[in-house]
């Protein structure tokens, strides 16, 4: 029979192991192509669809996703803007995990491609050029 002070340690230790059996993850896509460039953005997983947006210049989308342990998440992105239209993979966890710094992911689009803050570095490295 458990008496509340073993209950109250096991939900303790399922907290804590809740906690560590999933990494929570935040991306952004952040437009810059200059003035009066909209960039049209649609982004999705396997699983989550996070729907087409129209970023003016300087304007974000983000979002903030967990992973649990044993899994892998990876994150696509439609974007286009004038002629120029690609498919991105914005998030893949063995690729991204560790250069994206403190579970976070900066998008820079630019006119020549996509730039990804790379922490250990502490600057923008271009990743893909638009097709």
């Amino acid at each position: 029979m458990r008496t509340p002070k073993t209950n109250l340690l096991l939900l303790l230790a399922l907290t804590l192991f809740k906690i560590q059996m999933a990494t929570a993850f935040h991306v952004y896509v952040i437009n810059n192509l200059g003035d009066d460039t909209n960039l049209t953005t649609h982004c999705r997983s396997t699983e989550t669809d996070l729907g087409t947006r129209v970023l003016e210049f300087g304007a974000a989308f983000d979002w903030e996703f967990e992973i649990a342990i044993g899994h892998v998440a990876e994150y696509w992105c439609d974007m286009s803007w004038a002629s120029s239209h690609g498919h991105f993979q914005v998030f893949y966890e063995p690729r991204d995990a560790l250069r994206c710094g403190d579970q976070k992911c900066y998008w820079r689009i630019d006119r020549d491609g996509l730039y990804l803050y790379i922490k250990s570095d502490d600057d923008y490295e271009l990743q893909f050029r638009w097709p």
